[in-house]
Parts: structure tokens; sequence; C-alpha cells
């Protein structure tokens, strides 16, 4: 080791500074992920206006690059020590963060069959996040709890961290990934909303309708014709992409209630989603993602975060025979319901519940005794059907309506 480099741990050592470096000005293009020596994530805070990570001198760091390697190292891992400044002791070479990125962005892995979950444990238990040294040593992101029958996410629960979350990266986007081995259809192709709208046609009227467009061209039927343009038209008033009458992937555990980029990546998997109306996801929804990162932030803290679904929505056809829509009968198979309702919980003994149906007129009967004019934080307009009429229950009493609910067990509730 040459003198400079000497002197320059000796100096920052002496002084007893803490690392400090801006998010965004001293992080390579490629960070790695941070970590104590708790396996816990290291991220930043807001100081001021800057994204400040901190660490205090002395510390022992771990900087991970799962899937990659750290840049002119060779390695997926290593091990330094905070000595001051921007300086970190790598084994005794003083190094400093920018020059440790990774030479691609780090790669989440999905840990499968960990168990059972959901009533009955009629769910296979799946987790997605980050291998620091390997298999063993696994950084957990989100929880799923997976029910391969009906090929539908029960739930899934994750940790936001209400003292990081002003502080986290803008600007992820991904493609949804594939989540081989949990589908037996192609989700991209489902989900498209011309499959959406020609799988309403075919549900919610005469499955032998092409036959009948025939029939109508040579013989002139005229109130056959009539039939078959009001499923069209019926058709058209479900699937309606203008007036956000499309079933999106609604995000379960939600891209913003994480805080770097690659952990926001991470969530990109059908395996973390539903079949959730745009009108919906955009609106209650997202409003009630806004309203629980916003209670975090206030109580500056972590809150384990539980979202999923239940039961299946179900739509009138041109008969007004009640339908349950599959999406994937778009490829003939029963499979990926989409819910009758969405709900979210704090862990603090209230759950969020929204109906996923835009086309309501009126409200439904509750699955609980809503409590929202209790909840401060709910703070937007519940009674809007068009997008997602919600109400609020204790997770008690949910659980009795949707056993899948976790089992939180005596907390209280947390109403502000």
């Amino acid at each position: 080791m040459s003198v400079g480099l000497v002197l320059i741990l000796l100096v920052a050592s002496v002084l007893c500074e803490d690392c400090v470096w801006n998010k965004d000005v001293d992080f390579p293009e490629y960070p790695p992920l941070l970590f104590d020596a708790n396996l816990q994530p290291i991220l930043p805070v807001m100081e001021g206006d800057l994204r400040i990570v901190r660490v205090e001198s002395g510390t022992h760091i771990i900087l991970a690059c799962p899937g990659s390697e750290l840049v002119n190292l060779g390695l997926a891992v290593v091990e330094a020590k905070c000595v001051g400044g921007q300086t970190l002791d790598l084994h005794g070479v003083a190094s400093d963060l920018f020059s440790l990125g990774c030479t691609k962005e780090a790669e989440e892995t999905i840990h499968r069959s960990l168990g059972t979950c959901g009533d009955g444990d009629i769910g296979e238990r799946h987790s997605i996040g980050f291998e620091v040294y390997g298999p063993d040593s696994f950084y957990e992101l989100i929880r799923v709890c997976f029910e391969p029958t009906n090929e539908t996410t029960l739930y899934t629960d994750h940790i936001l961290r209400g003292a990081h979350i002003a502080a986290k990266d803008s600007g992820a986007s991904a493609s949804h990934k594939q989540s081989t081995g949990f589908f037996t259809v192609s989700m991209s192709t489902i989900y498209t909303q011309a499959s959406q709208l020609a799988l309403m046609e075919n549900l919610l009227g005469d499955p032998l309708h092409t036959y009948d467009f025939v029939h109508v061209y040579i013989t002139g039927d005229t109130s056959l014709a009539i039939h078959l343009y009001m499923l069209l038209d019926l058709a058209a008033t479900i699937i309606d992409p203008g007036q956000q009458l499309y079933l999106a992937k609604g995000h379960l555990s939600p891209v913003a209630d994480f805080v770097t980029e690659v952990e926001q990546e991470a969530t990109y998997y059908y395996i973390d989603a539903l079949p959730q109306w745009q009108g919906f996801n955009n609106g209650n929804w997202k409003h009630l993602e806004y309203a629980t990162r916003d209670l975090a932030e206030a109580h500056n803290g972590d809150l384990r975060v539980y979202n999923g679904g239940w039961d299946i929505l179900q739509l009138l056809d041109i008969n007004n025979n009640i339908v349950d829509i599959y999406l994937g009968l778009t490829e003939g198979k029963a499979v990926v319901p989409a819910p009758a309702i969405m709900w979210k919980s704090t862990g603090r003994a209230a759950a969020i519940v929204g109906v996923n149906n835009p086309h309501i007129t009126s409200p439904p009967v509750p699955l609980c005794s809503d409590l929202c004019d209790q909840l401060t934080w709910i703070d937007f307009d519940i009674n809007d059907l068009a997008h997602g009429f919600t109400y609020c229950c204790t997770v008690d009493d949910l659980r009795q309506a949707v056993p899948h609910v976790p089992d939180l067990g005596q907390v209280g509730l947390l109403t502000d």
C-alpha cells in the first residue's frame, strides 16, 4: 500500500467521520446493493433536498452485485469498512464507492416452493429477492402466496421502509417477466386489450355468434342481427380502453413501495399482479398506495404490507346470466381469475378493501363493518364506484370473510 493511501486511511479514521454519499452524484451507473453485517439494506434518506446514504465510521458493509460482478474485481460480493468521508477500506486498499459499481444491473432471483400458505394450505410460498453470497444468504424482498390450481396469487407481503421511501429512486420501468413455471397460458397475450375484447364477446354472448353473423348475411334475419349488434355493443362497453375499462396487470406489492431501482424492477413479475380494472388501478388503488406510503413516512419506520385479492369477478352476459371472468379462458383454460375485490393491510389491524368492478351502479354489501371514518390516513373518495368503491375492516373481520388473509395476532389499530 502506498504512503498516500495509508495517510488517507489514518486521517479519516482519526477524524471519525461518517461515510456520506450523495445518491445522485457519488453512486456508479450500476450501484451495488449495500447491506450491513446483518444483511439489512443500507438505504438513502432525505437530508434537506439531498438523497444521502450515511454510514457510521468503522461500520463494516457488504457490497453485492447479484448476477453480476464488481468492476475490476471479478467478484460478486465484497466486504469493506467505512473509514470516513467517502472512503472505504477494502482489505487495506482505500476505495471510493463510485469505483465499485457492478458490470451490469443487479438481478433478482425467485426462491420457489418454500412451504405452504393460505387457508387450508392451498397456496405455495415463493420469494422474490437477491442472493448476496449465494442461495443461502438471500435478501427477501417480496413473499408470494401463489395458488397453482387457479394460477393466481392469494397475497403478497413486503416491508415498506418509511424512513427511506421519500429518498427512493425514480423512473424505474420494466416489462413484466414471464414467471416461468407458474402459468400454463401466455400471460403477455391474455392481458392484451384485443384479447380481452374478444374474450368478453365470447363470454358475454352466444358462443356461436361467428356462425350467426354468416347466417344474418345470408338470410337477412334482422332480429338476429339486432341481437349480435347488442352483443358487440355490450363487449365494447365492458372493454373500452379510452375509459380505462380494461384489465391491467395490477401490482400487489407496488413498484413505488421500494427504494432502489433494482428493488422496484424486481416487482415486475406476473406472480406479483392480479387482473385489475385500469380505472381502479389508476384510481383508488393508486390513492391507497400513496396513502400507505405517506403513513409509513409519517411514522418514520417500517410497515409490513399485505396485498391480495379474493373471489372472482362476475359480469352479466347479454341474457343477464352471471359469468365468472377468467383471463385464461382466452386460451380455453379457467385460470388467472380476475378478483372480485382487492385488499391491503398495513399489518396494524386495518385492512382496506377495494371493489374490482367499475361497472357497478350501486355500492355492494361490504364484507365487514366499515371503519374508514376512524382512519384519518384514508383521504380519498372511497365512494367513487368507477374508480374502486372502497371500505375498511379490521383484519380479524376481513379474515372471517377472506380466510387467506394472514393472522396478524393482537396488534393495535393504526388510525393516523
